[in-house]
Protein backbone atom coordinates (compact mmCIF):
# COMPACT_ATOMS: atom_id res chain seq x y z
CA UNK A 1 0.00 0.00 0.00
CA UNK A 2 1.55 3.15 -0.84
CA UNK A 3 0.18 7.06 -1.23
CA UNK A 4 1.15 9.01 -4.71
CA UNK A 5 -0.16 12.38 -6.10
CA UNK A 6 -1.59 10.79 -8.80
CA UNK A 7 -3.90 8.58 -6.83
CA UNK A 8 -6.90 11.82 -6.28
CA UNK A 9 -6.75 12.21 -10.45
CA UNK A 10 -7.48 8.26 -10.21
CA UNK A 11 -10.59 8.57 -7.38
CA UNK A 12 -11.85 11.54 -9.26
CA UNK A 13 -11.69 9.75 -12.47
CA UNK A 14 -13.23 6.92 -11.67
CA UNK A 15 -16.14 8.69 -10.07
CA UNK A 16 -16.33 10.61 -13.22
CA UNK A 17 -16.83 7.50 -14.86
CA UNK A 18 -19.86 6.50 -12.61
CA UNK A 19 -21.69 9.63 -11.94
CA UNK A 20 -20.77 11.93 -14.79
CA UNK A 21 -24.37 13.76 -15.72
CA UNK A 22 -26.02 11.82 -13.23
CA UNK A 23 -26.85 14.41 -10.75
CA UNK A 24 -28.86 17.39 -10.67
CA UNK A 25 -26.79 20.23 -9.59
CA UNK A 26 -24.95 22.57 -11.90
CA UNK A 27 -21.82 21.81 -10.58
CA UNK A 28 -21.92 18.02 -11.50
CA UNK A 29 -21.65 19.94 -15.32
CA UNK A 30 -17.54 20.50 -15.02
CA UNK A 31 -16.55 17.32 -13.24
CA UNK A 32 -16.41 15.37 -15.98
CA UNK A 33 -13.43 17.04 -17.63
CA UNK A 34 -11.05 15.31 -15.19
CA UNK A 35 -11.58 11.81 -17.37
CA UNK A 36 -8.55 13.51 -19.75
CA UNK A 37 -6.94 16.14 -17.47
CA UNK A 38 -5.60 19.17 -19.85
CA UNK A 39 -5.12 23.03 -19.70
CA UNK A 40 -7.27 25.35 -21.13
CA UNK A 41 -6.60 28.26 -23.31
CA UNK A 42 -8.89 31.23 -24.60
CA UNK A 43 -8.57 29.65 -27.85
CA UNK A 44 -10.81 26.71 -27.18
CA UNK A 45 -13.95 28.17 -28.61
CA UNK A 46 -12.46 26.99 -32.25
CA UNK A 47 -11.68 23.17 -30.98
CA UNK A 48 -15.36 23.24 -29.39
CA UNK A 49 -16.61 23.29 -33.17
CA UNK A 50 -15.32 19.66 -33.23
CA UNK A 51 -17.54 18.71 -30.35
CA UNK A 52 -20.75 16.65 -31.52
CA UNK A 53 -24.18 18.83 -32.04
CA UNK A 54 -26.41 18.27 -29.00
CA UNK A 55 -29.06 16.19 -31.02
CA UNK A 56 -26.65 13.39 -31.31
CA UNK A 57 -26.91 12.52 -27.59
CA UNK A 58 -29.90 10.78 -26.39
CA UNK A 59 -33.31 11.90 -26.81
CA UNK A 60 -34.06 14.54 -24.42
CA UNK A 61 -30.86 14.90 -22.82
CA UNK A 62 -29.43 18.47 -21.10
CA UNK A 63 -26.30 19.58 -23.06
CA UNK A 64 -24.02 21.79 -21.15
CA UNK A 65 -20.60 23.44 -22.55
CA UNK A 66 -18.08 23.12 -20.65
CA UNK A 67 -16.01 26.37 -20.23
CA UNK A 68 -12.32 27.32 -20.36
CA UNK A 69 -12.53 28.68 -17.05
CA UNK A 70 -14.10 25.16 -15.68
CA UNK A 71 -11.81 23.16 -16.96
CA UNK A 72 -9.14 25.17 -16.00
CA UNK A 73 -10.66 24.74 -12.16
CA UNK A 74 -11.55 21.03 -12.31
CA UNK A 75 -7.67 20.22 -13.35
CA UNK A 76 -7.18 22.83 -10.22
CA UNK A 77 -9.54 21.04 -7.92
CA UNK A 78 -8.21 17.53 -9.17
CA UNK A 79 -4.27 18.11 -7.92
CA UNK A 80 -5.05 20.36 -4.83
CA UNK A 81 -5.96 18.56 -2.43
CA UNK A 82 -4.71 16.74 0.34
CA UNK A 83 -3.80 13.74 -0.54
CA UNK A 84 -2.35 12.21 2.32
CA UNK A 85 -5.16 10.47 3.49
CA UNK A 86 -5.67 8.76 0.37
CA UNK A 87 -4.75 5.06 -1.04
CA UNK A 88 -4.79 2.54 -3.06
CA UNK A 89 -3.96 -1.09 -3.54
CA UNK A 90 -2.77 -3.54 -4.53
CA UNK A 91 0.85 -2.46 -5.10
CA UNK A 92 0.83 -3.41 -8.98
CA UNK A 93 -1.90 -0.51 -9.51
CA UNK A 94 0.09 1.92 -8.01
CA UNK A 95 2.82 1.00 -10.09
CA UNK A 96 0.75 0.51 -13.57
CA UNK A 97 0.01 4.59 -12.52
CA UNK A 98 3.00 5.81 -12.03
CA UNK A 99 4.44 4.13 -15.20
CA UNK A 100 1.11 5.86 -16.63
CA UNK A 101 2.24 9.28 -15.37
CA UNK A 102 5.68 8.89 -16.69
CA UNK A 103 4.44 7.98 -20.07
CA UNK A 104 1.82 11.28 -20.41
CA UNK A 105 4.19 13.93 -18.98
CA UNK A 106 3.15 17.28 -17.82
CA UNK A 107 -0.91 17.70 -18.58
CA UNK A 108 0.18 21.53 -19.23
CA UNK A 109 1.43 20.86 -22.47
CA UNK A 110 -2.02 20.48 -23.47
CA UNK A 111 -2.31 23.10 -26.11
CA UNK A 112 -6.12 23.95 -26.27
CA UNK A 113 -9.06 21.68 -24.70
CA UNK A 114 -13.11 22.20 -25.03
CA UNK A 115 -15.97 19.91 -23.49
CA UNK A 116 -19.65 19.40 -22.78
CA UNK A 117 -21.78 17.32 -20.80
CA UNK A 118 -25.24 15.27 -21.78
CA UNK A 119 -27.25 14.73 -19.10
CA UNK A 120 -30.55 12.18 -19.33
CA UNK A 121 -32.28 11.05 -16.05
CA UNK A 122 -29.40 8.96 -14.27
CA UNK A 123 -27.35 8.78 -17.03
CA UNK A 124 -24.77 10.65 -19.01
CA UNK A 125 -22.00 11.12 -21.65
CA UNK A 126 -19.08 13.53 -21.17
CA UNK A 127 -17.30 14.53 -24.39
CA UNK A 128 -13.62 16.35 -23.87
CA UNK A 129 -11.56 17.21 -27.32
CA UNK A 130 -7.80 18.21 -26.44
CA UNK A 131 -4.98 19.33 -28.80
CA UNK A 132 -1.17 18.87 -28.16
CA UNK A 133 0.53 16.75 -25.32
CA UNK A 134 1.35 13.23 -25.30
CA UNK A 135 -1.46 12.21 -28.16
CA UNK A 136 0.49 9.35 -29.66
CA UNK A 137 1.12 6.96 -26.57
CA UNK A 138 -1.99 7.95 -24.74
CA UNK A 139 -4.05 4.90 -25.89
CA UNK A 140 -1.03 2.55 -25.49
CA UNK A 141 -0.83 3.67 -21.99
CA UNK A 142 -3.72 3.58 -21.16
CA UNK A 143 -4.14 -0.28 -22.78
CA UNK A 144 -1.28 -1.17 -20.55
CA UNK A 145 -2.29 -0.07 -17.20
CA UNK A 146 -6.00 -2.01 -17.47
CA UNK A 147 -3.81 -5.08 -18.21
CA UNK A 148 -1.32 -3.67 -15.37
CA UNK A 149 -4.36 -3.27 -13.00
CA UNK A 150 -8.03 -4.82 -13.89
CA UNK A 151 -8.92 -4.19 -10.37
CA UNK A 152 -7.79 -1.30 -7.72
CA UNK A 153 -9.27 -0.35 -4.56
CA UNK A 154 -9.00 3.42 -3.57
CA UNK A 155 -9.45 4.28 -0.10
CA UNK A 156 -10.37 7.86 1.49
CA UNK A 157 -11.70 9.39 4.64
CA UNK A 158 -15.04 9.81 1.98
CA UNK A 159 -15.26 6.35 1.68
CA UNK A 160 -13.88 3.33 -0.47
CA UNK A 161 -14.01 2.61 -4.21
CA UNK A 162 -13.39 -1.15 -5.88
CA UNK A 163 -12.85 0.15 -9.38
CA UNK A 164 -12.74 -2.47 -12.24
CA UNK A 165 -12.03 -2.31 -15.52
CA UNK A 166 -13.05 -4.42 -18.32
CA UNK A 167 -11.53 -5.91 -21.62
CA UNK A 168 -9.93 -3.42 -23.70
CA UNK A 169 -11.37 -2.97 -27.26
CA UNK A 170 -9.98 -1.41 -30.08
CA UNK A 171 -12.03 0.24 -32.72
CA UNK A 172 -11.00 1.37 -36.07
CA UNK A 173 -11.07 5.00 -35.33
CA UNK A 174 -8.48 7.80 -36.19
CA UNK A 175 -4.62 6.99 -35.85
CA UNK A 176 -5.69 4.65 -32.56
CA UNK A 177 -8.40 4.30 -30.22
CA UNK A 178 -9.22 2.47 -27.18
CA UNK A 179 -12.52 1.60 -25.65
CA UNK A 180 -12.69 0.76 -21.34
CA UNK A 181 -15.77 -0.93 -19.95
CA UNK A 182 -15.75 0.34 -16.17
CA UNK A 183 -18.04 -0.81 -13.42
CA UNK A 184 -17.46 0.50 -9.61
CA UNK A 185 -18.59 0.44 -5.95
CA UNK A 186 -18.66 3.10 -3.48
CA UNK A 187 -18.71 2.88 0.33
CA UNK A 188 -19.52 5.52 2.13
CA UNK A 189 -18.00 5.63 6.05
CA UNK A 190 -21.71 4.68 7.26
CA UNK A 191 -21.88 1.85 5.19
CA UNK A 192 -23.77 3.29 2.22
CA UNK A 193 -23.18 1.84 -1.35
CA UNK A 194 -23.80 3.08 -4.72
CA UNK A 195 -22.97 1.49 -7.63
CA UNK A 196 -22.41 2.09 -11.47
CA UNK A 197 -20.74 1.62 -14.81
CA UNK A 198 -19.53 3.58 -17.76
CA UNK A 199 -17.64 2.91 -21.25
CA UNK A 200 -14.49 5.06 -21.62
CA UNK A 201 -13.39 5.70 -25.16
CA UNK A 202 -10.27 7.56 -26.32
CA UNK A 203 -9.37 8.41 -30.09
CA UNK A 204 -6.34 9.68 -31.23
CA UNK A 205 -6.03 11.64 -34.59
CA UNK A 206 -2.73 13.58 -35.24
CA UNK A 207 -2.40 16.08 -32.18
CA UNK A 208 -5.92 15.77 -31.32
CA UNK A 209 -7.32 13.33 -28.78
CA UNK A 210 -10.99 12.44 -27.91
CA UNK A 211 -11.97 11.53 -24.86
CA UNK A 212 -15.79 10.18 -24.53
CA UNK A 213 -17.35 8.79 -21.25
CA UNK A 214 -21.10 7.33 -21.03
CA UNK A 215 -22.28 6.14 -17.69
CA UNK A 216 -24.66 5.35 -15.51
CA UNK A 217 -25.79 4.21 -11.66
CA UNK A 218 -27.47 1.01 -11.05
CA UNK A 219 -27.34 0.23 -14.93
CA UNK A 220 -24.67 -0.20 -17.75
CA UNK A 221 -24.34 1.61 -20.60
CA UNK A 222 -25.62 -0.01 -24.03
CA UNK A 223 -22.25 -0.69 -25.79
CA UNK A 224 -23.49 -0.61 -29.29
CA UNK A 225 -25.34 2.53 -28.61
CA UNK A 226 -21.84 3.57 -27.08
CA UNK A 227 -19.38 3.06 -30.33
CA UNK A 228 -22.06 4.36 -32.68
CA UNK A 229 -21.63 7.36 -30.40
CA UNK A 230 -17.64 7.35 -30.46
CA UNK A 231 -17.22 7.10 -34.10
CA UNK A 232 -20.02 9.66 -34.76
CA UNK A 233 -18.01 11.90 -32.29
CA UNK A 234 -14.59 10.98 -33.80
CA UNK A 235 -16.07 11.63 -37.52
CA UNK A 236 -17.70 14.61 -36.50
CA UNK A 237 -14.13 16.18 -35.28
CA UNK A 238 -12.69 14.99 -38.52
CA UNK A 239 -15.15 16.68 -40.57
CA UNK A 240 -14.79 20.36 -38.87
CA UNK A 241 -11.19 20.65 -37.55
CA UNK A 242 -9.25 18.76 -40.03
Amino acid sequence: MRRTPLLLATAAASAVLLLAGCGSSADSAAAPVSVAPAAATEDAAALADGLLPADEFAPGAEVTPVTADQLSAALAGATGHDLSAVTVTPESCVAALDAARAALGDPAAVQDAAGQVARAGFAGSAELLTLGGPTDVLVGTLTDAVAACPTATISTPMGDAVVTFGTVTSPDLGDAAAVVPVTATVTQPGGAQLGGSALLGVVQDGDRLLTLVSGAVATAPDAAAFDELLAAAAQHASDTLD
